[in-house]
């Protein structure tokens, strides 16, 4: 959004410095007369852009911002939509209550304002930061710390007006210290595999119908809509092109609500297709298509992590109707196929929403010629049809369940009385399953490895020693991947027992300790776990953080109070349904953070900083670029480098081999090198 007429004053500045000769003092006179008239010209398309302009002024903080721009309070308007697809200034938290339009995509100028205390960052979607650089749009948070308050930006060709408008340059997905998002610590991914799993559960396989919104519903909302027909709901969780702001998506809100019977519909709003959502969309480079796919799919992986979806399931990338022709379509399928071939390589199922007529059929024109095929597809074909079958389709194309119908674009309906604004699908597909492949209490151990794990709330907690637990227990043999795709740390709520009778509840990936039973009406179901995990809370190996993650809000008992934590602090906030219930007692054991600054705000006893290790992941056939990128999440370091003198530029590098043992932990910026073939 370029301010109108100082651009136009130069282009005649320019024009007339370079045309008008100086060869008399005739001619000197003229252009003398001409520069001030430009000068003079220049001075008012200054004031006429600076009284275009209005100043807000939020929790002290001034901001000058385009007149044309809407402000939205969000303490007045809770209802308000937090989009970023259009110019806007929005004031405040969004609400869990807020109202969208089923289908929003693209990205433009526009900034979001929340006090810092209150500021979770509980989003995963287009609020939080983007970490996809593109062509075209991107998005970042950061802390305005004088002021208190956290500012989500989003931009597509306007960065440097929404830069210049909060004084602060903008990178994508820049996300300074004490904001909203604290990125996963969990295990590496296993190597790339030639084909993803099925779902890795029969009911994540679903038959019938869903709905997807912009933003995902509030817990309430969802309750009501229990009366509804719909069993499956389609949810944002991320995306350069994401529009909608997801104050309710969180991995409390997506475990909840499939314990409450729910199919989650994963879906990721990357580049499109040239010509998409009238020019507000990032789209993709086509000469970098394949990267951007890579690139897609590795974000949407992360975002997937971090809202306790695991491998095993499918993530669906939203491509939205686009222009014809050829090099068009051939960037939307290179994009496509590598989407789906890095997804697999992560061990997730590969979808692809589209409509009908545009990715869809494309897609089926390239069935067997080389571009790799999404194991899912999800059909945009508004002909009212509660079914999967569709002329744009072949009966034999993915067939054995493996299609999504929207068969109804946006328009209200009404359950438990609450209005939401829908899409409306029929489904015979994959779905998300977020619970734990493996019951609790199983130990586990990959064959060939000598680490012994515990299965607790999801996750694999590490076994120093059997006779803590009266002596060698049965072990069941897991493979490389499926222990990778268990959950990095315990699930909300999970009760623990150490083998030193410690008892501990589980809150976003920390052990809160529990000074009685009483305190919860009694004895609760718990897991017993080695106290050598407690004892190296620090160790990636213990799969436990010393602090629960940003944005973690609980519940203090008997006390009922609410408080949020950031930055290893805790903060009172409001009630918010589905927090997880802990003691008091636990609480006193993390520092509340001082009542003026607020979660994030600088203490004079902030709580010591874990220990870091490189815990070596598994390497082999990976690219050097997912290979650095997986040593960097493991904390080590890339060391040497040996591959081929000689390599064909059609050849792709992968690591043939790795000088560390795969799991063994090394000092935090361990160097691993590296053998490529």
């Amino acid at each position: 959004m370029t301010p109108p007429r100082r651009p136009v004053v130069r282009l005649i500045f320019v024009t007339l410095t370079g045309s008008v000769s100086c060869r008399n003092a005739t001619n000197r006179s003229i252009f003398r007369v001409l520069l001030v008239a430009l000068a003079a010209l220049a001075v008012l398309a200054a004031a006429a852009d600076s009284a275009s302009a209005r100043v807000v002024s939020f929790h002290g903080y001034r901001l000058a911002i385009p007149s044309s721009w809407r402000v939205y309070d969000l303490a007045r308007e809770p209802a308000t939509c937090v989009r970023f697809n259009r110019h806007a200034l929005y004031l405040g938290i969004p609400s869990p209550r807020e109202r969208c339009p089923a289908h929003e995509v693209g990205r433009t100028g526009a900034i979001l304002l929340s006090p810092l205390a209150a500021n979770g960052a509980r989003s995963s979607g287009a609020a939080s930061a983007v970490r996809l650089p593109s062509a075209g749009g991107s998005a970042t948070s950061f802390v305005i710390g004088s002021a208190g308050l956290v500012a989500t930006a989003t931009w597509s060709r306007d960065r440097a007006l929404v830069s210049k408008l909060l004084g602060h340059r903008l990178v994508a997905g820049g996300l300074a210290s004490g904001s909203a998002r604290q990125p996963s610590r969990g295990v590496v991914r296993a190597a790339a595999t030639a084909t993803a799993p099925r779902a890795h559960s029969a009911e994540a396989v679903y038959g019938g119908l869903g709905f997807d919104a912009c933003a995902a519903p509030s817990a309430s909302a969802m309750s009501a809509w229990s009366a509804s027909p719909y069993r499956a709901v389609g949810i944002y969780i991320g995306g350069v092109n994401a529009a909608c702001s997801q104050p309710n998506l969180t991995s409390g809100w997506v475990g909840g609500e499939v314990d409450a019977g729910w199919h989650m519909i994963p879906t990721y709003v990357g580049l499109q297709g040239a010509g998409s959502c009238g020019g507000t969309c990032a789209t993709i480079v086509p000469s970098q298509a394949s990267a951007e796919g890579m690139a897609a799919a590795d974000d949407a992986v992360s975002h997937a992590e971090a809202l306790g979806i695991p491998a095993g399931n499918p993530i669906y990338d939203d491509m939205e109707q686009y222009s014809a022709g050829t090099s068009n379509t051939a960037a939307v399928l290179g994009f496509l196929s590598a989407w789906t071939t890095e997804l697999h390589a992560a061990g997730y199922q590969s979808g692809v929403y589209s409509s009908a007529s545009a990715a869809i059929t494309n897609l089926v024109n390239e069935t067997g010629t080389g571009y790799a095929e999404p194991d899912d597809i999800w059909i945009a074909d508004w002909n009212g049809q509660q079914t999967t079958s569709d002329p744009y389709v072949p009966t034999s194309d993915w067939s054995g369940q493996q299609r999504l119908h929207q068969y109804e674009g946006a328009h209200n309906e009404t359950y438990g009385g609450v209005k939401l604004n829908i899409d409306s699908d029929f489904l015979d597909g994959a779905t998300a399953d977020t619970s734990s492949p493996i019951p609790d209490g199983t130990f586990v151990q990959v064959p060939g490895t000598v680490a012994v794990y515990e299965i607790v709330g999801g996750a694999p907690l590490y076994v120093s020693a059997w006779p803590q637990f009266g002596g060698p227990q049965p072990v069941t043999e897991i493979s490389a991947p499926e222990l990778d795709s268990l959950r990095p740390y315990p699930a909300d709520g999970t009760f623990v027992q150490t083998t030193s009778g410690g008892v501990y509840r589980m809150a976003g990936g920390a052990p809160l300790g529990v000074s009685s039973w009483a305190v919860f009406g009694g004895v609760q179901p718990y897991v017993t776990i080695d106290q050598w995990d407690i004892d190296n809370i620090s160790n990636p190996l213990s799969h436990l953080l010393a602090a629960p993650v940003d944005g973690t809000v609980v519940e203090g008992l008997p006390s009922d109070t609410y408080w949020l934590f950031g930055s290893g602090l805790r903060a009172v906030t409001t009630a918010t349904p589905g927090a997880t219930q802990v003691d008091d007692a636990g609480l006193a054991a993390f520092v509340q953070a001082p009542e003026t600054g607020g979660v994030g705000a600088e203490t004079k006893t902030p709580p010591p900083k874990p220990v870091q290790h490189c815990i070596a992941p598994r390497l082999k056939h990976m690219t050097l670029t997912r290979a650095r990128a997986a040593l960097k999440r493991a904390d080590c370091t890339l060391g040497t480098i040996r591959q081929p003198k000689r390599v064909s530029r059609h050849h792709v590098l992968r690591v043939f081999g790795q000088s560390v043992s795969v799991h063994s932990a090394h000092p935090a910026r361990y160097r691993v090198n590296l053998r490529l073939i």
